[in-house]
């Protein structure tokens, strides 16, 4: 996943933000003394002004007006400057709706007061920019850590993405420093060690843990020495108010307390272990440095060095499997689940359905496999779907075509071939039709009318001629002989009598001659 940082075109504004801090509110006091900053306030006998005494650390000054030689106020519109300046960079995970009112109380707001401001070019720099970041997010890119990540980036990874999201909610959560904070970041890290483990997020989170672990059992010491005598004055001041403040105080504390103890019922049955603490109950307290005390020595347990070289790997895993290679990123899974012998599953570890980076990866692998092998296979039963019409097409094709060469081949309609048997054919064109057989002959053509042909056109009918080719009797000459000899024969037995005995031997008498 390639980072898109916004660095380069912040530095400038950046740099010129730095200069203008240089520059402020100046008291020059009459000891020859010049004090820069801001003044906060002013009365008839004393100026407060407020100085930087480092970059983060300011300091709050009161100047009696009888040291005070002169005074020099910055210009309004150097000070409106300032703070739209402070605009940048803007902090990550900042929605369309605040870009928008950013940019129209800051850069829209000065340019409307001081068109004519020798910062007017900075401030319409720093709209630009905004208006650019404000166009990405309205697109659906989100900013982390000043990486700009497109919807397709987000989608393609999920989980990455997600854990670094959380990682910054813990972050701010730890800021405040105080034990609320630090119990919201501990929470914020029960749900990067369930389901992001393996990402780069999560050893950064270990890093943030041992270090906010310890300064809340800091804190938690400090309460247990000090609930007794805290809940002893509160009892003192209660008992110090009239009759109704009594009473409006105890149902304060009693909704307090059932408030209490219905979020720590919920944190329960969500399976929360950073439950919420009561800094008035002293067996919370107690319970709370037990839990920071176990839990520090557990983390402790994680080599972090090893977390980011594995996070390293599997971050090159997604990357492989976004590319489509993967069987590379199979083989890189496994050399990278083994560096803490987490094994490449997909299966949950836990009843709360915890989850990590290695498995959601194994999950993502096989179902990019599944899906490719799907594609595959789709592919190939519509390549032979394809072929198999293209060999029909051609075999109709060759069939039409065999048919428009040779009629002879064709078949008649039922009404041909019942219409054509009613007609009577010649007996001797059906001997011609015999001796011919196996010749090429030109087919007949179809009468118009099936009418039988009467005498005359008997008669005038041109008769088969007998073709000789050469070589014995052809068919249609052997049937005349044939026929000539039978007839000879009659003839012949007829004359020797052979047929009158025959009759005399039937009839029982001899024939008159």
């Amino acid at each position: 996943m390639q980072k898109k940082s916004t660095f380069l075109p912040v530095i400038s504004l950046l740099l010129v933000v730095f200069t203008s801090s240089l520059r402020g509110d100046e008291i020059q006091l009459k000891n020859g003394e010049l004090l820069t900053g801001r003044i906060t306030y002013e009365a008839d006998d004393i100026v407060k002004i407020e100085v930087a005494v480092s970059a983060s650390i300011k300091e709050t000054k009161i100047i009696s007006r009888s040291d005070i030689a002169k005074i020099a106020k910055e210009a309004p519109d150097s000070v409106a400057f300032k703070k739209i300046s402070e605009m940048l960079p803007v902090r990550s995970l900042t929605g369309a709706s605040s870009y928008k009112s950013m940019i129209e109380t800051g850069p829209n707001s000065f340019l409307r007061l001081y068109p004519d401001s020798v910062h007017a070019d900075k401030v319409t720099e720093i709209k630009t920019q905004l208006d650019e970041e404000l166009d990405k997010v309205e697109r659906g890119f989100i900013k982390l850590e000043g990486d700009w990540l497109s919807p397709k980036e987000q989608a393609e990874f999920e989980t990455l993405v997600k854990s670094r999201v959380q990682m910054l909610k813990m972050e701010a959560a730890s800021r405040s420093g105080n034990y609320n904070g630090i119990i919201s970041a501990m929470r914020e890290f029960e749900v990067i060690e369930e389901k992001y483990y393996g990402t780069p997020a999560f050893p950064k989170a270990v890093e943030l843990a041992l270090v906010a672990v310890p300064a809340l059992g800091r804190q938690l010491t400090g309460m247990l020495r000090d609930v007794e005598y805290r809940n002893a004055e509160y009892e003192r001041n209660k008992a110090a108010l009239d009759e109704v403040a009594t009473a409006q105080v105890e149902a304060a504390l009693q909704r307090e307390e059932a408030n209490y103890q219905a979020g720590i019922a919920a944190d329960k049955k969500a399976g929360i272990k950073w439950v919420r603490l009561n800094p008035r109950s002293k067996p919370s307290i107690e319970g709370y440095l037990k839990l920071a005390g176990s839990e520090l020595n557990r983390i402790k347990e994680y080599d972090v060095e090893q977390l980011k070289l594995q996070a390293e790997k599997l971050v090159q895993v997604d990357e492989l499997i976004a590319k489509g290679n993967y069987e590379l990123a199979r083989t890189k899974l496994t050399e990278a689940a083994a560096i803490t012998g987490r094994k490449a599953s997909s299966k949950k570890s836990s009843s709360k359905g915890s989850s990590s980076y290695i498995a959601a990866l194994n999950t993502k692998l096989n179902d990019r496999v599944a899906e490719e092998t799907a594609k595959e296979k789709a592919r190939a039963e519509a390549a032979e779907s394809q072929a198999l019409a293209e060999n029909l097409s051609k075999a109709a094709k060759k069939k039409s075509s065999s048919s428009e060469a040779d009629p002879e081949n064709e078949t008649e309609s039922p009404e041909g071939e019942e219409a054509e048997g009613t007609v009577e054919k010649d007996p001797q064109d059906l001997f011609s039709a015999l001796s011919d057989s196996g010749k090429n002959e030109k087919p007949k053509e179809k009468s118009p009318s099936k009418k039988k042909p009467t005498d005359d056109e008997e008669k005038e009918r041109p008769r088969p001629v007998t073709v000789d080719e050469g070589g014995g009797f052809s068919l249609g000459l052997i049937i005349p002989i044939v026929t000539v000899l039978l007839l000879v024969t009659v003839l012949v037995l007829k004359f020797l009598g052979i047929g009158a005995k025959k009759d005399e031997d039937e009839d029982g008498e001899t024939p008159v001659e």
